[in-house]
């Protein structure tokens, strides 16, 4: 008699999330920290239509995936670019803001 009330414990505490999606988890802001200390402070500002063009792809996803994915399209000289545009000053914008 003992197990059901155990059972149904254990399956609502794994039905939980156990993160938050708007948290950063302590990895993903240090990748964070270390690519606005990577990125160049003297970017030129975007169009607004680059902007969104560039980063129409962050619609509707949480901080952290947003933060993912900005962090792993860093170049290596530190800039974002979208084509030939270079959106970084627009990146690190987003980017600060998951801080």
């Amino acid at each position: 008699m003992k197990t059901l009330p155990t059972a149904l414990l254990g399956v609502a505490i794994t039905a939980q999330p156990l993160v938050s999606e708007e948290v950063l988890e302590p990895s993903v802001e240090n990748e964070v920290r270390h690519a606005l200390a990577r990125s160049p402070t003297n970017s030129p500002p975007a169009t607004a239509e680059v902007q969104s063009r560039a980063f129409a792809w962050t619609n509707g996803l949480g901080r952290s995936a947003v933060a993912v994915r900005l962090v792993s399209k860093q170049r290596a000289d530190g800039r974002w670019l979208c084509g030939t545009n270079d959106v970084t000053s627009a990146a690190v914008r987003i980017l600060e803001s998951s801080l």
